[in-house]
């Protein structure tokens, strides 16, 4: 990949978008029994523009709903993603620069942060909001 728009046109004849502005696009996934898990894809810059990133992002509870040291504690065992919040939401999000992206470097992530969160909202909250 060399920018977010390639990124973009990759996502868009691989994967249903949900939703799509200028620099994110929603993707919903069906994780197995009868469960859905939200991803965000944005697109950051740095260095004033010029240097662009993918940020793959994925709810799976509220600000205070659950047990935050838990979810640290969890998240804390992956080699992937790491905890930020959103809004009032807590996420499982990881970044990559988009310059030199393999396919395997997004894929993979994607796949490991989708069933990441899901889970996650499966332990801790017992639902599926997200």
């Amino acid at each position: 990949m060399a920018s977010w728009q390639d990124l973009a046109a990759y996502v868009r004849s691989n994967y249903k978008v949900a939703d799509e502005s200028p620099t994110m696009m929603k993707l919903v996934f069906d994780t197995g029994d009868l469960r859905s898990q939200v991803v965000l894809l944005w697109c950051v810059t740095l260095k004033d523009g010029e240097e662009e990133w993918l940020q793959i992002e994925s709810p799976f509870a509220d600000v205070g709903a659950i047990d935050t040291d838990k979810a640290l504690e969890e998240v804390g065992k992956l080699v992937c993603g790491g905890l930020a919040v959103m809004g009032n939401m807590l996420t499982v999000r990881h970044s990559v620069p988009l310059e030199n992206l393999n396919i395997n470097e997004f894929e993979r992530p994607l796949t490991l942060i989708t069933f990441t969160a899901d889970e996650l909202e499966r332990r801790l909250s017992g639902g599926d909001r997200y």
